[in-house]
């Protein structure tokens, strides 16, 4: 049997064409903001620290929670990480630049990009099939 080849959603989250170098980022801000049942918390039982993550993986980090509570206190917030799977109707997103630049090398050639990706019906929920 033969693998089944998988999109490389990564890949689809950032815009290489130009010299401003574009990615997607999602807000986990949001994700507590909406009550998001895919938003998961975990405590490391060696260190202690308190980690948050996305169970769809539309960001793959894991996020220490203290750090996050300590960037949200300021007047910027924590930010944006970088998108890596497909988001939800609910998931706040943005597009990023990596740099700003003047003249024909830094103008956008590919415009699409800044529309709001596609989101995917809600994900899989164990309890669904209970």
């Amino acid at each position: 049997m033969e693998p089944v080849a998988l999109p490389n959603l990564r890949a689809q989250h950032e815009c290489r064409q130009c010299c401003a170098f574009c990615d997607r980022v999602v807000h986990p801000a949001g994700c507590i903001e909406s009550g998001c049942e895919f938003l998961y918390l975990y405590d490391d039982e060696e260190t202690g620290t308190r980690y948050m993550g996305c169970m769809n993986k539309v960001f793959h980090a894991e996020i220490d929670v203290a750090v996050y509570e300590a960037a949200q206190a300021t007047r910027h917030g924590y930010g944006g990480v970088k998108m890596t799977g497909r988001p939800l109707a609910r998931c706040r997103s943005t597009v990023e630049r990596a740099y700003d630049g003047h003249g024909d090398a830094f103008e956008c050639v590919n415009p699409s990009f800044w529309d709001k990706p596609v989101a995917d019906a809600p994900g899989f929920d164990l309890r669904d099939q209970l």
